[in-house]
């Protein structure tokens, strides 16, 4: 059974505070030989006490002779798989409207959540010296980037698929197997539903089955796209929209065995737990990027009225490290951020075929960051207590080559860091901002410890402060959310790789939305990227805003778009990676 998207019909399954998926589906995170090793363990019976943790080769799926194997850290990364594995369960396509209401924004949800991956995978391929990844929309061109992927399926039974180098898409035609469903489709139809849904975009309206006319308008138009493109149970209309998404993932997860005569199991594309891995992942979802990239282009673009907010001035923004045990300078350099490696502990005591319950430990390494803080100076010109999102976003300022980003380039790399309200007197005023309240990501414990232990005792209101809530399992939605240990790219080494930093304020009064009281019960960490459970997403603005459609053609420059909007301010900051362990959180 093709497991891309989660198929659960529950809707209370989307309320637990599910363990972190490595913990469920350890053969997809891990490769077959750290399995074996913790089943020794185990039948040893040896005591965590006396366990040494099996070291987990970050570089395990390929040499560094490939090239793509650069930016493998980011793509094997077990929180990020970890992130896109819960996303789709919670927004499940499979879904019916009688068991779960249509979330609010899921398509544009759909939409911002992958176009955020591909800006920050590109960010990590410029750092590393690559070219920004490319659209895969060319079907008939052999995919060049082979990936073995070295992980099993059902607890170790069945390798996932290799692919080499140089194949070329095929008709599916799978037979009905009993295990696998059935499932037969022509790569000529991918190219009708592309056509379709082109047409669409630039008539401005989508037609529903029963010939009502949707339009595609600034409002919700990206929101109905979005449906119509991972054709959930909402699309306007399936059978003919399609579902290019997909079905796309499926034709490249068989593309080594399209009707399975040589009992293949399925690549790693065919699993949203595992998809990421792959770099075919990055070139397919441009492209499906790419479809709304045209609709944002039919958009007006934003004026200088709509990106101002009369009376506040955005005076000075930098970010300062924060001091540790590690960094104990009370005044380190200001705009620089550093990253290195941190080595984590993860127990396998889940997912597996094991007769014992005792834990088996695996030490896997991944990129971190040292904390920071964003210190924003911001003058209040009226009369009033004014309540002001902040929207914090990152940005690299040149590609691979050393050559500076246009704008209309650059708003396409920009990565979300942050997006809070806070309250400015008349005046001037200081807001300070930790890295670690992002509300895009989740910490450290959501990721690699066990979420039930790491449940707090009263559920957290957004940055992290314990409300007087009463605590409810049922309704945490804690584990949607970019890992907190990626909230930056990697940067360079020394002197670090140049990003532009972006602030802008606007009007909590204008952005704010309205939802029901016990929305505060819910876990909203990462609501950026994941909105909050059975609630609006909250915030008015499109998701991205204002980078979310290109700039009026006269402006080429991040300078000329913000020149007349004094409630936003750009900085220059440095990403300095350095090869070295960073003991950001405990061990």
């Amino acid at each position: 059974m093709l497991c891309l998207l989660p198929s659960f019909k529950e809707k209370m399954l989307a309320r637990y505070a599910f363990p972190p998926s490595m913990k469920f589906f350890r053969e997809n995170f891990f490769e077959t030989k750290v399995r074996s090793e913790a089943q020794i363990n185990v039948q040893q019976k040896k005591e965590p006490a006396t366990q040494e943790p099996i070291i987990i080769d970050k570089n395990f799926a390929a040499t560094n002779r490939v090239v793509e194997n650069k930016v493998s850290y980011f793509r094997e990364d077990l929180g990020i798989n970890s992130h896109h594995w819960h996303w789709h369960l919670i927004f499940p396509v499979e879904a019916t409207g009688e068991i779960i209401n249509p979330p609010d924004r899921r398509g544009e949800l759909f939409y911002y959540m992958h176009q955020q991956i591909l800006a920050r995978y590109d960010a990590e391929r410029i750092a590393n010296g690559l070219a920004r990844v490319t659209s895969y929309h060319d079907w008939d061109e052999p995919i060049m980037e082979a990936y073995f992927p070295k992980l099993t399926n059902a607890n170790g039974a069945i390798h996932w698929a290799s692919r080499p180098a140089g194949l070329v898409l095929k008709d599916i035609n799978i037979p009905d197997e009993g295990v696998e469903l059935g499932i037969e489709f022509q790569i000529n139809n991918l190219e009708l539903w592309r056509t379709r849904i082109l047409h669409a975009i630039h008539k401005g309206s989508v037609a529903k089955a029963n010939g009502e006319i949707i339009y595609l308008d600034e409002t919700t138009g990206t929101n109905t796209l979005g449906e119509l493109i991972e054709a959930s149970q909402w699309s306007a209309d399936k059978l003919f929209y399609g579902d290019l998404h997909n079905f796309g993932h499926i034709a490249v997860c068989y593309i080594h065995d399209p009707d399975r005569s040589h009992s293949e199991n399925m690549g790693v594309m065919g699993d949203s737990v595992t998809a990421m891995r792959d770099p075919i992942f990055y070139r397919w979802h441009k492209f499906i990027d790419s479809l709304f990239q045209q609709f944002k282009a039919t958009l007006n673009p934003y004026t200088a009225q709509q990106l101002t907010l009369e009376g506040i001035t955005v005076n000075n923004v930098e970010v300062r490290r924060n001091a540790t045990s590690d960094n104990p300078r009370s005044n380190p350099p200001k705009n620089l951020i550093i990253t290195g490696w941190q080595e984590s502990i993860v127990e396998l005591d889940r997912g597996l075929d094991f007769s014992s319950l005792r834990p088996v430990q695996a030490r896997v390494t991944h990129l971190q960051h040292e904390d920071f803080s964003y210190r924003i100076q911001v003058t209040n010109s009226t009369k009033t207590t004014q309540e002001i999102v902040f929207r914090i976003f990152l940005a690299p300022i040149a590609d691979e080559a050393g050559r500076p980003f246009s704008f209309r380039e650059q708003r396409l790399l920009m990565i979300e860091l942050d997006k809070f309200v806070v309250r400015v007197t008349p005046g001037a005023n200081m807001v300070k901002r930790k890295s670690d309240d992002s509300s895009v990501t989740i910490p450290f414990e959501r990721t690699f410890r066990d979420l039930e232990a790491a449940v707090p005792a009263t559920p957290l209101a957004p940055g992290g402060v314990p409300t007087d809530l009463p605590t409810d399992r049922m309704t945490n939605f804690c584990g949607c959310g970019w890992p907190d240990h990626f909230l930056v790219p990697r940067g360079a080494p020394n002197p670090g790789m140049p990003f532009t930093l972006f602030v802008m304020a606007t009007s909590w009064k204008e952005d704010r939305v309205v939802n029901g009281e016990d929305s505060k019960k819910l876990c909203r960490n990462a609501a950026s990227y994941c909105g909050i459970l059975d609630e609006k997403y909250p915030d008015k603005r499109p998701m991205g805003f204002p980078f979310d459609r290109p700039p009026d053609k006269m402006i080429t420059t991040l300078a000329k778009f913000i020149e007349k909007s004094p409630n936003i301010k750009t900085t220059e900051i440095r990403i300095q990676f350095e090869d070295r362990i960073i003991r950001r959180f405990p061990q």
